[in-house]
């Protein structure tokens, strides 16, 4: 099965190497880069603000407030982040499974190692779990625990990566009895 045209799949003798770059748009980036502005100036007005009504909210209310634009900046500072690395990498060898989100500042690593089976499944689900998966998300699984890869993988594309997945570790797993 070929990749579809925005993933790479790069198989070698001895490794299986997946990219995923984020899915870039030009309504997507500006929508977010508006939403940090408007969370910044609203974050701007509430702290600066010394008209008698703000100063009467007191501390209770000021903190609130922090609370929410504090969560607002989390989830827009990682979507923010994903736009603009260079995405996530899965790497999987004979014995060990890698995933990795590149060109982050905060960076993001997850391996796995297994010697039997790898259990590879497509999962569909509608809120994002464990830093990966916006819409189809890949779950590798062996004995000693799982990984998940793809963030904002199409249908397609989660199939494309699960059979090149089974298909490397069917032929290394059966090569290396």
């Amino acid at each position: 099965m070929s990749a579809p045209s925005r993933i790479s799949i790069v198989e070698t003798a001895g490794e299986l190497i997946i990219g995923n770059p984020p899915r870039r748009s030009t309504i997507r980036t500006g929508f977010v880069l508006l939403s940090v502005g408007i969370v910044a100036v609203t974050a701007y007005w509430g702290l600066f603000d010394r008209s008698p009504a703000t100063i009467a909210m007191g501390l209770v209310g000021l903190l609130s407030f922090l609370a929410v634009v504090g969560l607002f900046a989390y989830f827009l500072g990682k979507e923010l982040l994903w736009l603009a690395s260079a995405g996530e990498e899965l790497r999987v060898t004979r014995t060990a499974v890698l995933r990795e989100s590149r060109g982050s500042p905060l960076s993001n690593r997850a391996s796995l190692t297994f010697s039997g089976p790898l259990s590879v499944e497509i999962l569909d689900h509608a809120y994002p779990t464990d830093e990966a998966g916006l819409k189809e998300v890949v779950r590798l699984t062996g004995a000693t625990g799982s990984i998940s890869f793809g963030r904002e993988l199409s249908r397609p594309e989660a199939e494309a990566v699960a059979e090149a997945v089974r298909r490397f570790t069917a032929t290394n797993h059966s090569s290396a009895r």
